[in-house]
């Protein structure tokens, strides 16, 4: 139940749930004249319509914006939006990755001097043309800056035109993910960015697991796709890859955050799948397309994944699974962590009971427990990301929503 302690409260909920015709068509991507038909058709119904317009429930348009999304967002224009794919936004690209490479990849070092930067020079420039004062900042000769940089500029060349490339602080960039500390610099995307828009739950697991753990990998995804939920995964093989073929074998979209580059599948034996989320879903990689693969990349993958989904579900892991390594990741975060009770009764696995013991983490019997452990758990674990993520409604149909006086 939600209680309304002042109007004041009153007041916030209904000014970000409620919306006017304009703020509608803007939350769903469509003209204000698309509204009208969908409308007229029954596709949506207001709340509330007069003479001045009409207000829309964000829950409700949640749903319809699904649809939308899944049909045709891949299509979309999103030239104009701002820090997409810019030239400005490329040379800073470009220069991060330069400094990374020369940083020898560590991440640690390299991000507090690029930050430092931005103070001191016009990274948006190409890199040639501030070379000579950025050696003189960072103490790499500007030969080698210069031969780096040559590196990353035929790197990116091999990205593909519709690819993506966002800042942090941009507007495409994830805001959950921007909130942790394990944000990267720069992402590289490909398929419908849209996406990011919608609820994610990522789902993990071991990359040999038993029949029946595949066949709940696939069939969870199932069943999120039809509550509106879209499933992240690693695109490894194993329990990913088949929560990723769960999603697709009922048309949903999936997002796959990739521990390669973009230009790069791995596993071979994945390459088809990857190629079928490119065209329906969303790849997401934060490495670089000059970058080499390195082993260490895949844990600084699940950080990601983790934190662009609102809760991660580990289907079946043994006691080395880079699974617990998004769960350590998930729970530090402040995201939840969801454990089938069949891990908990292995008498062979140790991590389960170490882990449900932490706050944070769940443990779940049946499919169905997981869904209504996140329906009952929607205030305590999600309505604090959807105050942070303003494209995330909160599931109202789910509560009772009370406004309580201070007479009463």
């Amino acid at each position: 139940m939600i209680k309304f302690e002042n109007i004041d409260e009153l007041k916030k909920f209904i000014s970000k749930e409620v919306l006017l015709t304009k703020e509608a068509a803007e939350y769903l991507d469509v003209s204000t004249q698309r509204l009208h038909q969908l409308t007229q058709s029954g596709k949506i119904s207001p709340i509330k319509t007069s003479r001045a317009g009409s207000l829309f429930l964000k829950e409700e348009l949640y749903e319809r914006k699904f649809e939308i999304e899944k049909t045709y967002g891949n299509h979309k224009n999103i030239s104009n939006i701002n820090g997409i794919n810019s030239k400005e936004v490329i040379n800073e690209a470009i220069c991060y990755f330069t400094l990374l490479a020369l940083f020898k990849n560590k991440v640690k070092k390299c991000d507090p001097i690029y930050n430092h930067l931005e103070n001191e020079l016009n990274l948006s420039l190409d890199i040639t043309m501030i070379s000579k004062k950025l050696s003189e900042i960072v103490g790499f000769s500007k030969n080698d800056i210069e031969f780096e940089a040559t590196k990353v500029k035929a790197g990116f060349e091999t990205l593909q035109k519709d690819d993506i490339i966002v800042k942090i602080g941009t507007d495409l960039y994830p805001p959950l993910l921007a909130q942790t500390e394990q944000a990267p610099m720069f992402l590289f995307m490909r398929g419908n960015p849209n996406l990011l828009k919608f609820n994610a739950i990522s789902v993990v697991g071991t990359r040999n697991p038993s029949e029946s753990g595949a066949l709940r990998a696939r069939k969870l995804a199932e069943k999120l796709g039809l509550n509106r939920i879209v499933v992240a995964s690693g695109l490894a093989k194993g329990i990913d890859a088949n929560a990723h073929k769960g999603a697709l074998s009922m048309g949903n979209p999936t997002i796959a955050v990739i521990g390669t580059p973009l230009n790069k599948y791995y596993p071979k034996e994945n390459r088809d799948i990857q190629k079928k989320i490119e065209e329906t879903g969303l790849v997401i990689s934060q490495f670089a397309p000059s970058m080499s693969v390195q082993r260490w990349n895949f844990p600084m993958r699940n950080a990601v994944m983790s934190g662009l989904s609102l809760a991660t579900v580990i289907i079946e892991a043994g006691e080395t699974s880079g699974s617990l390594i998004q769960a350590d990741y998930a729970l530090k975060q402040g995201r939840a962590v969801f454990i089938p009770q069949s891990a908990i009764d292995d008498s062979r696995l140790k991590w389960p009971n170490k882990y449900i013991l932490k706050r944070g983490a769940f443990k779940f019997s049946k499919i169905n427990d997981l869904l209504e452990q996140l329906a009952e758990n929607n205030n305590s674990i999600f309505q604090s990301f959807n105050n942070e993520a303003e494209d995330s409604p909160v599931n109202i149909s789910e509560v009772t929503v009370k406004y309580v006086s201070k007479d009463e």
